[in-house]
């Protein structure tokens, strides 16, 4: 399981967030994206106690809806349904996504109230939600600090992820370089970069000196990328340098992740994603069967 966070307790890499930087919702959308392309099925769940609304921002960006409460935490927690592989088919929806693989995206209540409450559930069914990643990968989204009701679900995840802002190096580009030939100084655009616990031998020696000091492998710099690009939307040109970057460090959590639960000999392929052909007793037929597609008939807008 793979768990992101918008900072986590590692203060000493986190800072305030900047214009430009990923927020981890898009971010798990967007490696759950680069995944499926590798032939991997990903469950992405949604466990913002916030209510930031990912599923309607989703919608916004592919023009599909996906509203939670017909098919999300609120739907799975009032059938109380067991949050096992054949209940979260029941009440997911599944995204746009290229290649073999497929995506599917277990929301939260956009309301503030109604995600904490079901933060709070997820937390207590820490161990059921790990038991998941036997049959596809998952990815818990978890905007914030690393705090109740997030540390039962930090805990049980075989991989966690911060996110954090740095300042980037590279002169900046797009608009605000044609501006600077005028004689108009910019700083460079932000980078974000993606750091994981689980750094040292085990892990990519790509590190920075923030990263260093608190024990964090830094497994990918993304610069600037609209939010639509990475949650299903067209990609503009000045996204493409990003997104390439996101597909690589995706690569490299994912090597991480399968590391860390012990995933069976040869089942990551060279570059560290899954072969398609390996779906743990969950052919993808099946799960494709199950859960309505966002942009099935009477999904448009």
């Amino acid at each position: 399981m793979l768990a992101v966070l918008a900072d986590g307790d590692f203060r000493a890499v986190a800072a305030t967030a900047a214009a430009g930087t990923l927020d981890a919702g898009a971010f798990a959308i967007g490696v759950a994206r680069s995944w499926a392309r590798a032939g991997r099925d990903v469950l992405v769940v949604d466990a913002d106690a916030h209510g930031t609304g990912l599923s309607k921002r989703i919608g916004a960006a592919t023009r599909a809806r996906v509203p939670p409460a017909q098919r999300g935490l609120p739907s799975l927690i009032a059938a109380r349904t067991p949050l096992d592989e054949r209940g979260v088919l029941d009440h997911c929806w599944a995204l746009p996504a290229s290649g073999n693989g497929s995506v599917l995206l277990l929301g939260a209540p956009g309301h503030a109230v109604g995600a904490r409450r079901s933060a709070e559930w997820l937390a207590e069914q820490a161990d059921a939600v790990a038991a998941l990643s036997a049959q596809r990968a998952v990815i818990v989204s978890m905007p914030g600090s690393r705090a109740e009701p997030y540390a039962a679900l930090t805990d049980a995840a075989a991989l966690r992820v911060t996110l954090s802002t740095a300042a980037g190096t590279a002169p900046p580009g797009g608009l605000r370089a044609l501006l600077a030939a005028f004689w108009l100084r910019f700083g460079p655009d932000p980078l974000t970069l993606v750091c994981t616990s689980t750094g040292g031998a085990e892990g990519p020696q790509r590190t920075d000196a923030a990263g260093a000091a608190a024990g964090l492998a830094v497994v990918g710099r993304l610069g600037p990328v609209s939010e639509p690009a990475l949650l299903g939307g067209r990609a503009r040109q000045r996204d493409r340098a990003a997104l390439e970057a996101l597909d690589a460090a995706s690569s490299r959590l994912h090597d991480l992740a399968a590391l860390r639960a012990g995933m069976p000999h040869g089942a990551a392929s060279g570059n560290g994603l899954m072969a398609a052909h390996y779906r743990a007793g969950c052919p993808l037929e099946r799960s494709r069967s199950h859960v309505p597609a966002s942009g099935a008939a009477g999904a448009r807008r």
